[in-house]
């Protein structure tokens, strides 16, 4: 129950830090206001450093556990670039399945997660919507805040294509090639993911229902037997 507390209370505050992160990287701020913002950033990032070197050092394959964190180290990094402030989502995503892995008694959902890879999924797509966001910033003229960025990178991924926002350069169309091409596969996984899921879930519930009656019949043919045993002694 207490780490199941600390870790909820990890998910609060990496939310308001990503609120207040957000709102100091596309609004202009007092100089103070962003102080205590980056200085709050800091100071949680710390606590995350801390809790990620505790828990390696209990882990009983080090190795394996720097390879299944190694997303999530990405947003313990407290520089001041639009890119790593993103990557407070990935931390936020691997508190929220930690949390969930805590309260999940009978491992259901950590054998889902190793069947299907779906918080690694999710992890990469995060980063790479955020690289595809600040390389189409970067380097498109009709693209000039980050906010246009990030709009445009949904709109190719889902190939909505609403055309209010069109790349002038070739290099900005070929990310968005890129960004359309990684949606596909990526909505396409989660898809198939969703999809095995939930026809696994069936073919179990199926399963439980034969299991009964399999059972039901065998005490009524167990029953039945008694009787006939007692009509042969009579």
């Amino acid at each position: 129950m207490k780490k199941q507390l600390v870790y909820l209370g990890g998910i609060v505050l990496t939310i308001f830090d990503i609120i207040f992160l957000l709102y100091i990287t596309f609004y202009p701020v007092d100089t103070s206001f962003k102080v205590n913002v980056i200085a709050f950033d800091l100071l949680l990032c710390a606590c995350f450093w801390i809790e990620f070197l505790y828990n390696l050092k209990r882990a009983d394959d080090r190795k394996e556990y720097l390879k299944n964190n190694s997303l999530g180290i990405l947003g313990m990094l407290p520089f001041n670039s639009v890119f790593m402030r993103a990557l407070r989502f990935v931390k936020l995503a691997q508190l929220i399945k930690v949390f969930i892995l805590i309260r999940d008694d009978e491992k259901i959902f950590a054998d889902f997660l190793k069947k299907t890879y779906l918080d690694k999924i999710i992890a990469i797509t995060i980063v790479f919507i955020v690289i595809v966001t600040i390389l189409v910033w970067q380097v498109d003229s009709n693209i000039v805040d980050f906010r246009t960025a990030i709009w445009y990178t949904f709109v190719s991924m889902t190939s909505t294509g609403y055309g209010d926002v069109v790349p002038a350069s070739s290099s900005g169309r070929l990310i968005g090639i890129v960004a359309m091409v990684g949606g596909i596969i990526i909505f396409s996984l989660i898809t198939a993911i969703i999809s095995s899921a939930y026809v696994s879930r069936l073919n179990r519930d199926k399963r439980k229902d034969l299991e009964y009656k399999i059972d039901y019949l065998t005490s009524e043919v167990e029953k039945l037997n008694e009787k006939i045993d007692e009509m042969s002694k009579r």
